[in-house]
């Protein structure tokens, strides 16, 4: 039994130091152990995605809504059709699995959303920022083009700060057509407005909040976290709060705008806004991005849904 204990322990020490003229190997060692990454991925012309990974890889599988694509190829760029071009508002779910030199595997699978492909150029029109029950906070859009308004995004501030955004519709409009948003009370009709052969349409933007009061912005974004179409500053000029716009809000989306050349100059002059009286732009949309371009209209002179007309306000 003692010599059975000591080969024992003999063969534990042996197994537990290094033998001399022996070397021994990690298999694993120097060998790439991380998968690879999807750097970038965009859907174009919402006919195909063009997806970018951070080494060489196989496109080892791929699924369209479950269906099985016949693509293999070895690259770190790729563009990979799709079965069928999305329509505007449609989802799909691809899956891409991808395998690189090592064989190390990575499965990703996005969600996409066909993009509208047919967005019109577009101002902001007239706004109501001192709204009541019975003449509510309104933000009108003027279209100069046709187009479709499907995905466009208006917002009292910065995509990604604390603000209220509204989602336009699938709406086909033509040149001169507006979009009326009623910001945080339902309209009393949802029925179009009809004006010189132009239309109205009227949504509800389903704010819980008004919009922010005689100093903030408005802004139109092209799409989801897309570019900014336009944009309005309006202040009282009496803070001296963030510069003299009021808030942090404001004075975050006025420097921005003049960064990318869509402001110049003061911002539009709110202390005579009214519940009745409100902003509006000069007829003929005028657009030189500053606050010439909007007048103060005068009391229940307002004309949203329908084309602008110029009744100032006179003290």
């Amino acid at each position: 039994m003692r010599t059975i204990a000591i080969a024992a322990l003999a063969a534990l020490i042996l197994a537990s130091c290094p033998v001399r003229g022996i070397r021994t190997y990690d298999a694993f060692y120097g060998k790439d152990k991380s998968m690879p990454e999807v750097l970038k991925h965009e859907m174009r012309d919402n006919a195909y995605l063009r997806i970018i990974f951070s080494e060489d890889v196989t496109l080892t599988d791929i699924e369209f809504n479950g269906r099985k694509l016949d693509y293999s190829m070895y690259g770190t760029i790729f563009s990979i059709p799709f079965p069928k071009t999305l329509q505007r508002g449609e989802s799909a779910i691809i899956s891409i699995t991808a395998e690189d030199n090592a064989g190390n595997t990575t499965k990703a699978s996005l969600k996409l959303i066909g993009k509208n492909t047919d967005i019109p150029l577009a101002l902001i029109n007239e706004l109501s920022i001192k709204g009541t029950a019975d003449s509510p906070d309104r933000v009108e859009i003027l279209f100069l083009e046709n187009g479709s308004s499907a995905g466009m995004i208006v917002s009292d501030g910065l995509s990604g700060e604390e603000n209220h955004s509204v989602i336009l519709p699938d709406i086909a409009v033509k040149k001169g057509d507006t979009i009326v948003i009623y910001w945080d009370h339902e309209a009393e009709s949802p029925d179009p407005v009809l004006s010189n052969g132009r239309t109205g349409y009227i949504i509800n933007g389903e704010s819980r909040t008004t919009l922010s009061g005689t100093n903030g912005a408005v802004l139109l974004y092209d799409e989801t976290d897309g570019d900014i179409m336009d944009g309005i500053i309006y202040t009282t000029g009496e803070s001296e709060l963030a510069d003299g716009y009021g808030n942090n809000r404001t004075r975050n989306a006025a420097m921005t705008l003049m960064k990318l050349g869509l402001w110049e100059g003061d911002a539009v002059s709110s202390i005579l806004v009214t519940s009745s009286r409100v902003i509006a732009r000069l007829p003929g949309a005028q657009d030189t991005n500053t606050a010439a371009d909007f007048f103060i209209t005068a009391a229940r002179k307002s004309t949203f849904g329908k084309t602008n007309e110029y009744f100032p306000y006179e003290e």
